[in-house]
């Protein structure tokens, strides 16, 4: 009896020592998880920020740093970041032992897509509130944007070799295709053999710049063997 009365409890010593031990570890788990066993100290911003102002960056990033060092989300933080429309990707890391440092690699625009969004090199399209000037304006259905800065691209080396520049180039609703040059003139390709069109016109263009002085207004290349011109009135 006396013998049995001991295992008991000895056993419930034991139980007594598991869930404490079970308790503190509870306890030492959600300490840890806080952040303040390790918190975080700094968060560090570098790489490409000459659009990007820091309290913008800081913002962005204000409601996902909680956890601590090795708490943080440094996925959601990442995603946080690029969803900031002059950031193109982000980078995040943990430097030990209290800091977080994210570099930026920023949005590059080549063109200005329809009348409120840029688009990059990649063919991808973004919409900050403010613009830059003077970029080459580009516009499409939607989804078109790759095809159409392809387009430009052809088109610009081809019209650079006449000294023609690019300044605008859409893609309708039909999809044909118009492109606006520099000193005014329009250039009507039309939806088919595009580039074949473009280069008869280029083809004949120092006979034609040769025997007229004026400035191109217009230049429709929708015939099937050849092209009309009209050109700007010089007063």
């Amino acid at each position: 009896m006396i013998k049995s009365f001991r295992q008991g409890t000895r056993v419930l010593i034991w139980i007594g020592l598991g869930l404490a031990l079970s308790a503190a570890a509870s306890v030492s788990l959600e300490h840890w998880q806080s952040g303040r066993v390790m918190p975080l100290d700094t968060v560090r911003f570098d790489g490409e920020l000459g659009r990007l102002q820091e309290a913008e960056l800081r913002d962005a990033v204000a409601g996902t740093l909680d956890g601590g060092f090795l708490g943080i989300d440094v996925a959601l933080i990442r995603r946080s970041v690029e969803a900031l429309a002059w950031v193109d990707t982000a980078t995040v890391r943990r430097v030990w032992p209290d800091a977080l440092q994210i570099t930026i690699a920023e949005q590059k625009p080549v063109a200005q897509w329809g009348e409120q969004a840029l688009i990059n090199a990649a063919g991808q399209v973004f919409q900050p509130r403010q613009r830059p000037t003077g970029l080459p304006q580009l516009g499409g259905p939607s989804g078109s944007a790759e095809r159409v800065l392809s387009r430009y691209r052809e088109f610009r080396s081809m019209l650079a070799a006449e000294g023609l520049e690019p300044v605008r180039l859409v893609l309708d609703e039909r999809r044909a295709w118009t492109v606006t040059l520099a000193n005014g003139g329009v250039i009507q390709l039309g939806r088919e053999a595009v580039s074949a069109r473009l280069a008869r016109m280029l083809a004949a263009w120092p006979q034609i710049t040769n025997s007229q002085q004026g400035v191109l207004a217009l230049a429709d290349l929708r015939y099937p063997n050849g092209f009309s011109l009209r050109w700007q009135d010089k007063d």
